[in-house]
């Protein structure tokens, strides 16, 4: 009886290297009512030139976005944000919202807000990044007031290999980084294209055998945030 979107109609920028699971993610995690609307970012590599490129083509597909009629824009190229730097990534919001007319947020603050909301300030990192990039993600959650204690970079250089990593081999990867670190307060699983959604319930488990520290699902956090 009721349209699609009845609740809410929110737009997502997404990488062009996205061969659609971080789509399905957000489907999957939408509540009833809210529909989310993917439009393709170029980003071409991991590297600071593209994610940089990438940035500035971000603006011109809000625009597309906008004549969908969204409610919202979200631009989840944490990669990209990282790369721009606190002040910088509100910057692009701003220009998004100036452009379209329409409320906008991006990756890197949506994630600050989910690690606000568990009170978590010592965390992990599990990035696909090269060290470099891994280096401008650390200087920019520690300007962001958080810090990270312990961290594993995949180095991807081709983001379209990441949604190639199996599951259940990231579960054994967090799960070892955690147990390296066992007062970190938060696990950030770093880019829209790992299948984590597959084994966020598995962690559970583990994370009561650990004091029930949270293990953070940032992405299902961030849509919780964002959408509630």
């Amino acid at each position: 009886p009721y349209p699609l979107g009845y609740r809410a109609t929110i737009g997502h920028l997404t990488p062009s290297h996205d061969e659609g699971y971080g789509p399905y993610e957000f489907r999957v995690m939408s509540p009833e009512g809210v529909v989310t609307l993917p439009t393709s970012v170029m980003v071409r590599s991991l590297t600071r030139d593209d994610l940089l490129t990438a940035s500035e083509n971000a603006v011109a597909s809000a625009k597309m976005l906008a004549t969908a009629r969204v409610d919202l824009i979200n631009y989840i190229a944490t990669a990209t944000c990282f790369v721009l730097g606190n002040e910088g990534e509100a910057e692009l919001v701003r220009r998004i919202e100036d452009a379209t007319g329409i409320p906008a947020t991006a990756g890197g603050i949506s994630v600050v807000k989910a690690l606000e909301f568990f009170g978590a300030k010592k965390i992990l990192c599990y990035t696909p990044y090269t060290e470099a990039i891994a280096a401008i993600e650390r200087e920019y959650f520690e300007k962001a007031g958080f810090t990270i204690i312990g961290e594993t970079n995949r180095t991807f250089v081709n983001p379209a290999d990441v949604t190639r990593v199996d599951p259940y081999e990231i579960l054994a990867d967090i799960v070892a980084l955690w147990k390296a670190h066992p007062d970190a307060e938060a696990v950030f699983c770093v880019g829209g294209c790992f299948r984590t959604l597959e084994v966020v319930d598995k962690i559970a488990p583990v994370r009561t055998d650990w004091n029930d520290k949270p293990t953070t699902p940032v992405k299902m956090k961030t849509v919780e945030l964002i959408e509630g």
